[in-house]
This record gives C-alpha cells, structure tokens and sequence, in this order.
C-alpha cells in the first residue's frame, strides 16, 4: 500500500489538474455514474465536535475510495487543524487497499479545485479581482484556483483574526503566480466591487452583506458544510442564480439554501447542479450582470476523482512510501 503525505500530495495533485478532475467529478454526479451515499456524521466529544465518513466509486474506474476526517472547531484554540483526514483508496479490480493519503492536504486542494471549477465555468471572462474571506488552508488554495482559471490582478483578503490573514499574504507574497494581497479590516470593504467573492470559513451567520455584491458577481462559497453554518446572506440567493455540487447534498447540509428556501427565497426548480453545464444541460452564466452563485459542501466523488489523480501521478513519478500491512 502507497502512502502519500499532505507534501507529497502536493506534488502528485496540481491544481490544473484537480479543477479538471473536479468537472469530471461534477458531472459523474449529474449523470448518476458516481455511487456515492449520503456522508455518515457521527458526533463526538462536544456538541459541535463530529467525525464524518465520505464512501464513492466512479462507474469504470479502477478504484474506490473512502475519506473519515473529524471536524473540532475547537483545535484552534491549541494550535491543531480544525478538519484532519485520510482517504483510503482500494483497487476495484482486486479489492485490495492500495493507497493511504492526507485527506486533509487532498481535501483542500479538491474542494478549491471545485470552486475554481465553477470561476470557470461561471465567472465573467474579464473577472480580474478577488475577494477572499478566510485565512486558512481552504483560503489559501482558493486563491490559487482562482488565479488558475483567471487574471486575478487583485485580491482583497478579509479574516476576524487578521494576524492570520496578514501571515497568508505574506507567505502568498512569496509565490510568483500570486498577485498584491491587501489585508483589508471589513469584510464589505473586501467583498465591495470584486469580481469573484469566496467565502472560506465555517460561519454560522453571513459574512458579508447583499449591500456589498456589486452586479455580475460570481460567489463562491465553500467553508459551510451543516445545516447550522451560513457563510452566505440567504438573502443574496433571491437576486442570484443558483448553482450546486449536488441536489441532494446541498438540500439537507448547505445552511445558506435550506434557510433560503424556508424563508420562500429559493425555489428547489431554481437550483442547478454545476454538472449540468458540463454535460451541457444548462447554457450557464446569462449576461454579464447576472449575480452567480456556486455553494458547495464537498461530495464524495470529488475525493474518488482526487485520489484516482493522486495515486496514479504518485506511481508514475515514483512519490510515496509502499509499506505492507
């Protein structure tokens, strides 16, 4: 069996790559070829301490996988990641556990590979700066998907702990692909006149106002994955087109849309699944004043999709370590 640490995973999971593997994903969801059930959330310790396992297996692939990652929001306060995993990763073909990766490290990468997914396919073509809400490692790799799929010139980064927020652009400032970060003290202030908002946080109220959302906007909003977490002003669906990673995913977990249509915001006919633009069931984006709005919880097939990637680049380039259990 392969191990592949977050470094490693790094490597042999490019974030080119994994937004292309992210369409896939999407689109296996949307076309019922992704065998993925409902996550089993478990709770542990705390109230808000849970433990979360995310089976699938894309129709003809060779492998299956399986993520169990525990979320405690509480780690922070002791300097721990607020989210830990692992996927296991076993051969189809002879059932046999063939890899062991940091879910953690793949998790991030692929859910901002999601949200890139969705700048691409969604975000006006001139969109050339970003607002970022968030300090973290979900922060950091959205920034770099976006710079992926698009000529950020600009980014407004906000977090509530600016020292957090201050050290990610100066650690970005290092990297050449990245633009100037300005670390800004409001978030309407981050969000006003940007063409690209994301969210990267585990809110339970909004994190910016609908004031702020200048026409044309695309949202991306990918920290909230429970009924309790809101990043987004359910308010802002009202005046935005709707896209998701999966219907059923999205309608029991993503507190923005399930608060949105109890306050008859939202309508269930509304709402498309982003895989419907790629298997070209849906034209997308209207015009350049439409308001975009791309919510995603994460779903499993994104870690099938991720992991398949990762493991098959780890054997061509000879990265990771083989133990036999």
């Amino acid at each position: 069996m392969l191990i592949l640490s977050g470094y490693e995973i790094d490597q042999c999971l490019p974030m080119a790559d994994a937004i292309t593997g992210m369409k896939e994903a999407f689109a296996a969801s949307s076309a019922g070829t992704a065998e993925m059930p409902n996550r089993t959330v478990i709770p542990i310790g705390k109230d808000s301490d849970l433990a979360i396992f995310m089976p699938a297996h894309i129709k003809d692939s060779s492998t299956a996988s399986v993520k169990s990652l525990t979320f405690l929001p509480d780690n922070e306060s002791c300097d721990l990641p607020i989210i830990q995993a692992v996927v296991l990763v076993f051969d189809v073909s002879t059932g046999s556990p063939v890899a062991l990766m940091d879910g953690s490290r793949l998790t991030a990468i692929r859910t901002a590979a999601g949200g890139g997914a969705s700048v691409d396919l969604l975000a006006r073509k001139d969109s050339t700066s970003l607002a970022m809400l968030g300090s973290g490692k979900q922060a950091r790799a959205g920034i770099e998907a976006a710079c992926a799929v698009r000529d950020i010139k600009s980014i407004r980064l906000y977090s509530p702990t600016p020292g957090n927020a201050q050290k990610l652009a100066d650690d970005l400032f290092k990297a050449k692909w990245c633009p100037d970060i300005q670390v800004v003290n409001n978030p309407d202030q981050a969000v006003g006149g940007a063409d690209i908002v994301w969210t990267a946080t585990t809110s339970s109220t909004p994190t910016f106002s609908q004031a702020s959302v200048a026409p044309g906007t695309h949202i991306v909003g990918i920290g909230s994955f429970q009924p309790s977490m809101i990043e987004i002003e359910p308010s802002i669906l009202n005046l935005a087109s709707i896209f998701i990673d999966q219907s059923e995913a999205c309608w029991s977990e993503a507190g923005e849309i399930i608060s949105a249509r109890a306050q008859g915001l939202v309508d269930v006919d509304e709402v498309v699944e982003l895989g419907e633009i790629i298997l070209g069931l849906h034209p997308g984006r209207a015009n350049d004043e439409e308001i975009t709005v791309f919510k995603s919880v994460g779903i499993a097939a994104q870690d099938a999709v991720a992991s398949s990637i990762a493991l098959d680049t780890a054997k061509t380039r000879g990265v990771g370590t083989t133990v036999s259990i």
